[in-house]
């Protein structure tokens, strides 16, 4: 009511004069009390939204930025500084993302509903579909009969084993699910040794490989490829791109060799023609493509410069008082095609692009000379779940930092705020043999923005701001969350893993757990060691070794712990003492990629259908 009043008695008008006053005359600094007061007052008025319409209509914002600059160059006025960055981060109106609807821009047919039921169901997550378990066991009247009984030593109170939750004769479909006990290892049996002549290709093949490797390209034309090259010949994985003579890609694998372990770029080119996404993906990140190599060395977190968010929200803040300098020109636009820049259009802007496996970037607008805002694509038939990033930028001034402001980022706080910093790979790099992701961006920080919903609703979104120099000029780079593992990258994976091992020694059996919504296999992963011989008292062991179950990427989102589960296959398919002891001791039973779907479409945290995380797990693993 008081802010109310005073809002209509036109009383902010009265006390930002008042504030303004005092900081043209106070030069001794001895009132800096009233000052701060005054501002507590604006800050009380701002509570409301008449409040904070009425400081904008006043040229408050303007107001707070000019004394909040000559502030920070006076010592003993730091503690102004703090309130009115707040005051005015509060006040900054309200605008709603540039976008033409909030919901996905891919939508996909949901099995028993209409394709345009998705978003009245779903829209935006609010947490109504998390697990009400919790709020129905607080209902309850708690048993205290369970806290007494002590059924570790009571064993009439022990309660029998519970029934199968379905009959004996439905679990008989699961037995193709483990291989390793039907297997008749009848090779074992087998006084074959293993070809020579073989193993001498093998070898004479690894050495041209590494001699390959540790050249350097000495043709400059090779190494500087235009983006519109790599889309239009060189990484197309559709079955009319690769039509046609040698591209230039196959030539540097020729001329290069593969140097990456267990990736092999033309393996990687024809499993990706298999794999389904909704906008039919048929373009290859290079990173993906021709593969990387781990950090030479141990990355440490990165410092964050003082007051470097004050920075970035003064920066915004200067769009609202400036819109003059604001450009404001989208260079990209998954919506809408039309809108986009040519190089020939736009020959002072970076060029983007996403429209690969993984790759999540909706728009992307110039909104000064070197600063872009870009938006992310929420995630499939929902209207939210925006963290993950990944997509390729080009046409850069190397020397020249650009500023990147993500600016619809969901999670409230984020590892940015305290060390993480995005990861980037260079085409020109990996052609020089350098393929490596690496850490970058200066100026990192992750705050809540002044964006809304287009819907209206009550939600806040974050922006994640970072500053890279690119290196070189004209690269073709890519940026993102976190080192990306697609869904291709796993079945290249697994192809080269299972022709890598003995299968004398090690048991390796790939196969298909169950077909995804948008019909990619889930794969399930069999390892174990093969029994010494035939003999009864082999197999019995064999098959009286206790499972081990892993399983990897619910959440599309966390592509780390992809990364963690492909050391692991390989760990467990080597001959390192410690894997042999693991196989001869169990079975792993691995699912590397739980949610296929989400993780080609670029999802960050469900499947095709939010909520639905996976039905795989509920159809079949638990079932076995």
């Amino acid at each position: 009511i008081n802010c109310r009043t005073a809002v209509m008695k036109g009383y902010i008008a009265d006390l930002l004069k008042l504030y303004e006053d005092w900081h043209n005359n106070d030069v001794n600094l001895k009132n800096i009390p009233i000052r701060r007061a005054l501002l507590h007052c604006l800050q009380r008025a701002s509570n409301s939204a008449v409040g904070r319409d009425a400081l904008v209509a006043e040229g408050g914002i303007g107001l707070l930025f000019q004394t909040t600059q000559t502030c920070l160059t006076m010592k003993g006025l730091e503690s102004l500084v703090e309130p009115a960055i707040q005051l005015m981060r509060k006040c900054n109106p309200k605008v709603p993302l540039p976008l033409t609807s909030d919901k996905s821009a891919f939508s996909f047919p949901l099995p028993g509903r209409p394709v345009d039921d998705w978003d009245a169901d779903l829209g935006l997550y609010d947490g109504s579909l998390e697990d009400d378990s919790d709020e129905d066991a607080e209902n309850e009247e708690p048993d205290n009969r369970d806290y007494e009984d002590d059924l570790e030593t009571d064993v009439n109170k022990l309660r029998p084993r519970p029934e199968p939750d379905r009959p004996l004769e439905q679990l008989g479909q699961y037995v193709c699910l483990c291989p390793e006990l039907h297997h008749d290892f009848q090779d074992l049996d087998s006084s074959s040794e293993i070809d020579e002549s073989s193993d001498d290709d093998s070898t004479q093949e690894g050495d041209l490989n590494d001699q390959r490797s540790s050249e350097l390209p000495s043709d400059r034309d090779e190494n500087h490829l235009q983006t519109s090259d790599f889309h239009k010949h060189y990484l197309n994985c559709s079955r009319k791109g690769q039509v046609g003579h040698s591209s230039m890609v196959d030539r540097l694998l020729e001329k290069y060799g593969i140097c990456i372990p267990n990736h092999d770029p033309r393996l990687y080119a024809t499993t990706a023609a298999n794999t389904k996404s909704i906008a039919g993906y048929s373009i290859l990140a290079f990173p993906d493509f021709w593969g990387h190599l781990p950090p030479q060395e141990q990355e440490p977190m990165a410092k964050r410069p003082p007051h470097v968010q004050r920075k970035k929200v003064f920066e915004d803040i200067q769009r609202l008082i400036c819109p003059e300098d604001i450009i404001n020109k989208v260079v990209f636009d998954m919506d809408d095609t039309s809108s986009q820049c040519s190089p020939d259009m736009c020959p002072s802007s970076l060029r983007f692009f996403s429209k690969f496996e993984s790759g999540n970037l909706r728009k992307a607008i110039q909104v000064r000379s070197h600063e872009y805002d870009l938006i992310l694509n929420a995630d499939v038939n929902s209207s939210a779940h925006c963290q993950w990033f990944y997509f390729e930028v080009s046409g850069m001034v190397a020397g020249v930092p650009y500023r990147f402001n993500i600016i619809n980022c969901e999670k409230g706080n984020s590892q940015y705020n305290y060390g993480m910093q995005p990861v980037l790979y260079s085409v020109r790099e990996a052609l020089e043999g350098k393929p490596h992701w690496v850490r970058t961006g200066s100026e990192i920080c992750y705050y809540r923005n002044h964006f809304c919903p287009r819907r209206g609703q009550k939600h806040s979104f974050y922006t994640l701001t970072f500053t890279v120099t690119f290196r070189h000029e004209d690269d073709v780079c890519y940026l993102a969350y976190h080192y990306p593992y697609t869904y291709t990258t796993l079945q290249t994976h697994l192809k080269m893993l299972e022709k890598s091992v003995d299968p004398r020694k090690v048991f390796f059996r790939q196969q298909n757990l169950c077909d995804t919504l948008a019909g990619n296999s889930c794969s399930l992963v069999t390892i174990t060691a093969c029994p010494t011989s035939r003999a009864w008292k082999h197999l019995h062991q064999l098959r009286n070794r206790p499972c081990v179950v892993l399983t990897a990427r619910v959440h599309p989102g966390e592509s780390n712990a992809s990364w963690v589960l492909k050391g692991t296959l390989e760990f467990l398919c080597s001959s390192d003492p410690v894997a042999e002891s693991l196989r001869e001791a169990y079975i792993f039973k691995i699912v590397p990629m739980l949610n296929p779907d989400g993780v080609i479409n670029g999802n960050h945290f469900s499947t095709l259908m939010t909520g639905f995380i996976s039905c795989l797990m509920e159809t079949k693993l638990l079932g076995s």
